[in-house]
């Protein structure tokens, strides 16, 4: 059910939006300062900072965001001061990112603790709240899986930074790795992009509702297949199969779509087959060198996260702000569609350029390594005045209504 009445006000999900394309620039500058050595190093702690700023400040600003915006419109749930909270969770968030890139950067142990304590304090309460409202709401949401990966990613990233600078608790320094990534990668990212491809697929792309029992029972099965592999490496081999059942839903949803011409059809189906490729690998990827575990990292992220987001950034985005506008001038003005908020034009254009940097990394990274953040830096660039442009001509067009309006109302009658 679709709840446009209780919605955030506009500019809380969009602060979060606008504030990821920097933080990915700010990646791609850090990644040209890298020396041949620095970027075949996954542990590198250059590279671990970089991996962060990407984790947190691009992904984690846009999710974040969206979590926050879809909660609200499909199960009701809202702060009471929603500005005075979105402002704080989004200090927390900057703050945080910031001190952890800079930590692991220096390898400061103080700088990690304290970005360790902030991060920690600001995503739980995070997801304890929104699972609290979710519970109280009696409704059934699909989100609280993602929220329950939210709250399980800080809780391990905070035993890292424990293990690493006390020795404690007694976790073997493998196991509690692994359990990071596997809970951030899975039970937060991937389980808030499936949350989301529920409404957003049907709705934007107009194409049949999910089946009953994926909508029901994947994301429960994909929690329990990332514990198994957080209890005992062996469980990644089964880590695949509840993304595969969701590519295979989602391709058949993509091929009914009445939007057969639209970008973000083929971006969807480009990344959860990227995705999910990944996945299907990742058992065999355990003991490999670190040279083969940043490439199919990279392109986890280029060739199937990156696709996904920018999809449902180009119809969220103009969602939002088409809905602040009918708020603003109900009687409608001369913004009548989203389209004109977020041209396809634009959509096609960031299509061409984020599947050209899945399609490149490979051999970029075995032949000119300092080209790819140099496409890093176009995308950020491009998507940052995407979001400007959107924002301005919305805002553009609210001053036009508003004018002509009270231009009417003054003529004598």
């Amino acid at each position: 059910m679709f709840l446009p009445e209780f919605s955030l006000p506009v500019r809380i999900p969009l602060r979060f939006f606008r504030t990821a394309p920097w933080w990915l620039a700010l990646s791609a500058l850090l990644l040209l300062t890298l020396d041949a050595d620095q970027w075949q190093q996954r542990f590198a702690p250059p590279m671990l900072a970089i991996t962060h700023l990407l984790a947190l400040g691009f992904l984690g600003n846009i999710m974040l965001g969206a979590l926050l915006q879809v909660s609200a419109v499909l199960t009701g749930v809202r702060a009471k001061h929603a500005p005075f909270w979105g402002m704080a969770l989004w200090l927390v968030l900057q703050l945080g990112t910031a001190m952890l890139a800079l930590g692991l950067w220096q390898m400061q142990p103080v700088l990690l603790q304290a970005a360790a304590a902030i991060l920690f304090c600001g995503l739980i309460s995070l997801a304890l709240w929104l699972l609290h409202r979710f519970w109280r709401s009696g409704t059934r949401s699909v989100l609280s899986w993602p929220v329950i990966g939210l709250g399980l990613t800080a809780v391990s990233g905070t035993l890292l930074v424990g293990i690493l600078s006390y020795g404690f608790p007694a976790i073997g320094l493998n196991e509690i790795l692994r359990a990071h990534i596997v809970l951030a990668s899975i039970t937060w990212l991937i389980a808030l992009i499936i949350a989301v491809a529920f409404t957003v697929v049907p709705m934007f792309l107009v194409a049949p509702a999910w089946p009953q029992a994926l909508n029901r029972w994947l994301l429960p099965a994909l929690l329990l297949c990332a514990l198994a592999a957080v209890m005992d490496a062996r469980g990644l081999t089964i880590l695949c199969l509840p993304i595969l059942a969701w590519l295979f839903g989602l391709l058949r949803l993509l091929q009914n779509s009445q939007r057969r011409a639209d970008p973000a059809r083929y971006l969807w189906g480009w990344g959860a087959v990227n995705m999910a490729l990944v996945l299907a690998l990742l058992p065999w990827l355990v003991d490999v060198s670190d040279t083969a575990s940043i490439l199919m990292a990279g392109h986890f992220v280029l060739a199937g996260v990156l696709p996904i987001i920018t999809a449902m950034l180009a119809k969220i985005i103009p969602f939002l702000l088409w809905l602040d506008y009918r708020l603003q001038v109900p009687s409608g003005g001369k913004l009548r569609h989203m389209g004109q908020l977020f041209p396809e034009r634009w959509l096609k254009r960031l299509a061409y350029l984020s599947i050209a940097m899945g399609i490149t990394f490979w051999p970029l990274f075995q032949l000119t390594f300092k080209a790819i953040p140099i496409i890093i830096l176009l995308y950020a660039g491009a998507i940052a005045y995407c979001l400007r442009r959107s924002v301005q001509t919305q805002q553009v067009a609210i001053v036009q209504a508003k004018t002509l309006s009270a231009q009417t109302s003054n003529q004598p009658k």
